[in-house]
């Protein structure tokens, strides 16, 4: 199991940061992604759209820093679509007073990683179009 990640640094909201993420996960449904989801709708086995990513380790209790917002994205994939097969793109938002820290998180199995970096890329593309200085460190 692997995982691609980026971090911002953006004076965007938090609000203002859900609203991008949307648009970018939205972008990032091409063709392929609408198809394998019909797909996998038709089957039964859709399982696309937005969720709240959880953090279920043990010591989750013991993090002094959590996240102001949390959310996630999964998007389907056209490869083997009908049995829902897609990737999960997570974000993290902390309010740090005059910026916003910002993670985008997509853990991928074999295999996915070109699909994890695409969804990566075209959120994090969406921060820089709506924020001009948004700083942003490849993961």
């Amino acid at each position: 199991m692997g995982s691609k990640q980026t971090q911002l640094t953006t004076t965007l909201t938090v609000k203002q940061c859900a609203e991008v993420f949307r648009i970018g996960a939205a972008g990032a449904r091409g063709v392929g992604s609408v198809l394998g989801g019909a797909a996998a709708k038709l089957m039964g086995n859709d399982v696309s759209g937005y969720f709240t990513p959880t953090n279920d380790s043990p010591f989750a209790s013991l993090d002094d820093d959590q996240p102001d917002f949390t959310v996630g994205a999964y998007v389907p994939k056209f490869s083997g679509g009908g049995q829902g097969n897609g990737t999960a793109v997570h974000m993290y938002v902390w309010d740090r007073g005059a910026t916003r820290t910002v993670e985008l998180y997509s853990p991928h199995g074999i295999g996915g990683g070109l699909h994890a970096r695409k969804l990566i890329t075209k959120v994090s593309d969406a921060f820089t179009e709506a924020d001009p200085r948004v700083q942003v460190t490849a993961g």
